[in-house]
């Protein structure tokens, strides 16, 4: 990945109202500037359905009140993650809005926008949306043609946290989560139980299930871990025994109210640990994923970290050249469990052109051993999705005073 300095010197050329938004994720992802965010594309074999023992709105205005924004000191900052030096030295004293505040317009907006058929692009501050035409976003159309002609369904969403503009197709068709739900459930672990207080990453964990698949600790030769490695095996090497491991301890309702916070009804899942849910709730969870980042307080730059080494990312792979990607992919194969073909990724992505959510569901097959083919189904529609972010949503786009 290319260094931070030159997407901060060009945040500095933008609007207070964009620096308070890419602030402080670029301070968090400064802490692994030094990773390339090309990561050779490694698919690993994903999660076989949960046995049956083990599986059982944000409301409000578009518009973000400038009052409710925070006056964030950039030395207490570097204080808390020396990598944001670089930033804070850049000149950014920019007064930022307060994070919830940006994460609850994030999901009223994303709440309130019409999600028609066709692809659709929404305007949370004007209230317009409409549906594009093919000349408008040709790559996007040709990857929609791809997954029909391949016979899977798709749904995305896209949303820039700063011009308060999405995209999106399918939003609301559910598809199975396979390992996306993994990202969400640990940053509930590391944000409200161990910065919460109610666990710390030294925490011994007892290896009492193992879930092959995804993943090293099936394999190895360790039956005790600390909850810092469990934690990072789970995301970085999606490892099923992983999470499972962290289900068993912390799926005590806390996730549901966690999901809750961003308008997700994860009691609908019914104690699934992998749920079927839409590109829309997915979108919703990683705001508060987001949200949680953007903070900066407690283990959320260590979280970051986790996000950008995952093993694979489709999201990564597609635009790591552009910018810092924080994602979490989940892949799967249908078999007689059925309707658990999966060819999914989400993430915040860091660009030159913005900071914004995507999230890519379908119900292609996919994994490394059997079916690999489809890989180029996600590839290419990722890359013609940061396309038409660029094109279509940046704040560029807003300060050339476009409407939807």
């Amino acid at each position: 990945m290319k260094g931070l300095a030159p997407l901060w010197a060009r945040f500095k050329q933008r609007p207070d109202w964009f620096k308070a938004v890419a602030a402080v994720v670029v301070a968090s992802a400064a802490v692994f500037a030094g990773v390339g965010a090309a990561n050779a594309l490694a698919p690993k074999v994903e999660e076989p359905t949960p046995s049956a023992e083990r599986s059982s709105a944000a409301a409000g205005s578009f518009e973000v009140d400038e009052a409710a924004g925070a006056e964030i000191a950039e030395d207490a900052e570097v204080a808390e993650n020396p990598g944001a030096a670089q930033a804070a030295d850049s000149g950014a004293d920019a007064e930022r809005p307060d994070p919830r505040v940006v994460a609850d317009t994030a999901l009223a907006a994303l709440d309130a926008a019409s999600f028609a058929e066709g692809v659709v692009l929404f305007d949370s501050v004007t209230g317009i949306s409409r549906t594009l035409e093919p000349d408008e976003a040709p790559a996007v159309f040709q990857a929609l043609e791809a997954y029909a002609a391949a016979g899977y369904d798709v749904g995305f969403v896209v949303y820039d946290l700063a011009t308060q503009r999405g995209v999106s197709y399918n939003a609301d068709q559910g598809f199975f989560s396979a390992s996306t739900v993994k990202a969400p459930f640990a940053a509930y672990v590391v944000q409200s139980e161990v910065d919460g207080g109610g666990a710390s990453l030294d925490d011994e964990m007892f290896e009492d299930l193992v879930m092959e698949g995804t993943g090293v600790m099936a394999f190895d030769d360790t039956s005790v871990y600390a909850l810092r490695d469990v934690l990072s095996n789970a995301i970085v090497h999606s490892d099923n025994t992983g999470y499972a491991l962290l289900r068993e301890r912390f799926d005590d309702g806390g996730f549901e109210a966690w999901c809750a916070s961003a308008g997700v009804d994860a009691g609908a899942w019914e104690g699934e640990w992998y749920p079927h849910y839409s590109a829309l709730d997915l979108a919703k969870l990683w705001i508060n994923v987001g949200f949680y980042l953007a903070e900066g307080q407690g283990l959320s730059s260590w979280y970051a970290d986790l996000l950008s080494q995952t093993d694979s990312s489709f999201l990564r792979a597609a635009l790591g050249d552009r910018g810092a990607v924080l994602s979490k992919p989940g892949f799967e194969i249908d078999s007689y469990w059925g309707d658990i073909g999966a060819l999914n990724d989400a993430g915040v992505i860091l660009s030159d052109g913005g900071v914004y959510v995507a999230a890519i569901m379908s119900d292609a097959d996919y994994d490394s051993d059997y079916l690999t083919e489809d890989g180029y189904l996600i590839a290419d529609l990722a890359s013609a999705l940061g396309g038409v972010h660029d094109d279509l949503l940046s704040p560029d786009v807003r300060e050339e005073g476009e409407g939807a």
